[in-house]
C-alpha cells in the first residue's frame, strides 16, 4: 500500500479531489468527495494520492521540523559555533557548554566533529535510531502470501486462531522456497484489517458491531431502589429433591433481582421449574418483602427491601406477559426492556450472575461452564446437596461473601453502599 494512501490524507478519485476515510484491508478505500461529501468505498489501485508539502520536502525538511525539536537544534549549534571561535583552550569549553546544554563531554565533542561535516542547525536534530516505523523489509512474495491468507484463510466465520494462520503462511512460503516470517510479523500485518468490515466477515454483524461501536455501559442512577435488574440462568450444579422418597436430580434455575444504585442483591429464587411468571412473582415478592431472619444464619444480615420505581428485564415471555406488566402498573413500577440483541443494557444483572455462577463449579455435582471443562465428571452421580440447601448455601455467599466484600466499581462493599445511601435518605428527609 503505498504510504501516501493513509487515514486522512488527500487523494485523487476519477480526477476529483477526495479524502480518505477508512482502509478497508488492503486493496479497498473509502473515501469522501470534497466537494458533493459523497462517501464512497472503492479500489485502492483507482485512487491516487496527492502529495503533501511534508511529503515533498521530506519529514527532515526545516519547515517540518517541530518548534521544540529546532529550539534544542539551535541551542546545540550556537554552542558549537561558541566553541569553534575560541582560539585557546577548547576543553574548558567544550565542558562549559555540555554543562549548559545538560550532556556529557562526550557528546559535545560529538557535536563538534558532527558539525565539522554538514555546518548546519538542521544538522544538529537528534535523528533517531532504527528503521522508519511502519517500513517493512519482506520480500514482497512474503508480503503477498500474508495477505492472500488473511483475506481467505483468516477473515472468515470460522475464526481460525492466529497460530493456525501461521501456520498457513509458513507452510505456503516454504512451498515456493521462501523463509516463513515470524509470528509477530503476522500479528502486525493483521493490525491493518482492525477494520469493522474486516472483522464483520471473521466475527459476524453482531460481533463486529460489539467491537467498534461504543455501547452504553453507565447507568445514572442516584438512589436505592431507582432501578432493579431480574433475570433467570441455571446454575452450574446438579441438585436433588428435598424429599427423600423422590430421587429427582436437576440443575436448578436461579432468578435474582439486583438493585444498581448499591449493587445489593434484593430478591432470590431457587428452583426445578423452568422460568415462569410464577419465579418472577416469587423473587420479586421477596426483594420487596422484609426478609425472615429463619432463611440465613442469624450472624447475617439481610436489611435490602423495597417496592422498585423501575424494573429492567429481558423480552422473555415470562417477563412480557400480561400478567407481570399489570403487577408492576398496580404498584406504580416502570417496566423497561432492553433492546433485542443487546445484552449489555442488564450488564449489572449479567456481571452478578457470572459471579455467582461460578461459585458453583467448586460444589458436588457441578456440571462446569462447558462439556470440555467438566471432562469425564458424572454431576448427577455425585450430586449430594438438595434444593433447600442450595439455596442456604447460595444465600450465605451473598450474605457473607458477596455483600461483604469491596466492589469494583462501588469502591465499596455493596452493604455499605446500601447503609450509607438509607442513612443520607433519612438526614434527607429530616432535613
Amino acid at each position: 500500500m503505498p504510504a501516501e494512501l493513509r487515514k486522512g490524507s488527500a487523494a485523487l478519485y476519477q480526477s476529483a479531489l477526495v479524502q480518505v476515510l477508512e482502509l478497508e484491508g488492503h486493496n479497498r478505500l473509502t473515501i469522501r468527495f470534497s466537494e458533493s461529501g459523497t462517501v464512497l468505498t472503492v479500489p485502492i489501485e483507482e485512487v491516487l494520492p496527492v502529495a503533501s508539502e511534508r511529503d515533498v520536502l521530506g519529514k527532515s525538511h526545516v519547515a517540518n521540523i517541530p518548534p521544540d525539536v529546532w529550539e534544542l537544534a539551535s541551542q546545540r549549534a550556537n554552542a558549537v559555533r561558541k566553541i569553534l571561535e575560541s582560539k585557546s583552550n577548547r576543553t574548558a569549553e567544550v565542558d562549559k557548554w555540555a554543562a549548559k546544554l545538560g550532556i556529557s563531554d562526550r557528546q559535545m565533542w560529538r557535536q563538534l566533529r558532527d558539525f565539522a561535516q554538514h555546518g548546519t542547525t538542521s544538522g544538529m536534530v537528534a535523528q533517531t535510531a532504527g528503521r522508519k516505523r511502519g517500513a517493512r523489509i519482506l520480500d514482497i512474495r512474503v508480503e503477498r502470501i500474508i495477505d492472500k491468507k488473511i483475506e481467505k484463510f483468516y477473515l472468515v466465520p470460522e475464526s481460525p486462531t492466529r497460530v493456525a494462520l501461521w501456520e498457513r503462511i509458513a507452510g505456503a512460503c516454504r512451498e515456493e522456497g521462501l523463509k516463513p516470517p515470524t509470528k509477530k510479523t503476522v500479528a502486525r500485518r493483521l493490525d491493518a484489517y482492525r477494520t469493522r468490515s474486516a472483522q464483520r466477515r471473521r466475527l459476524g454483524h453482531k460481533g463486529a458491531k460489539y467491537k467498534f461501536v461504543p455501547m452504553p455501559g453507565h447507568v445514572e442512577v442516584h438512589s436505592p431502589l431507582e432501578r432493579v435488574e431480574i433475570d433467570h440462568t441455571p446454575l452450574d450444579v446438579m441438585a436433588r429433591s428435598d424429599d427423600p422418597l423422590c430421587k429427582y436430580v436437576a440443575r436448578p434455575w436461579l432468578t435474582i433481582a439486583i438493585d444498581v444504585y448499591t449493587r445489593c442483591v434484593l430478591g432470590v429464587h431457587i428452583g426445578f421449574e423452568h422460568p415462569s411468571i410464577l419465579s418472577v412473582a416469587l423473587c420479586l415478592t421477596h426483594a420487596v418483602l422484609p426478609k425472615d431472619p429463619s432463611d440465613f444464619d442469624p450472624s447475617l444480615s439481610w436489611p435490602m427491601h423495597g417496592v422498585p420505581k423501575m424494573i429492567m428485564v429481558d423480552n422473555g415471555k415470562d417477563f412480557v406477559s400480561a400478567a407481570f406488566q399489570r403487577g408492576c402498573e398496580e404498584y406504580g413500577i416502570v417496566l423497561c426492556y432492553r433492546p433485542i440483541g443487546s445484552p449489555h443494557y442488564g450488564g449489572m444483572i449479567e456481571r452478578l450472575i457470572g459471579t455467582m455462577v461460578g461459585q458453583c463449579h467448586l460444589l458436588p455435582g457441578t456440571t462446569k461452564n462447558s462439556v470440555k471443562a467438566r471432562r469425564d465428571y458424572d454431576s448427577q452421580k455425585h450430586a449430594s446437596m438438595t434444593l433447600s440447601q442450595l439455596r442456604s448455601w447460595f444465600i450465605e455467599q451473598v450474605l457473607g461473601h458477596y455483600h461483604t466484600r469491596e466492589h469494583r466499581n462501588l469502591r465499596m462493599p455493596p452493604m455499605v453502599a446500601w447503609q450509607r445511601a438509607k442513612e443520607a435518605g433519612r438526614d434527607d428527609q429530616a432535613a
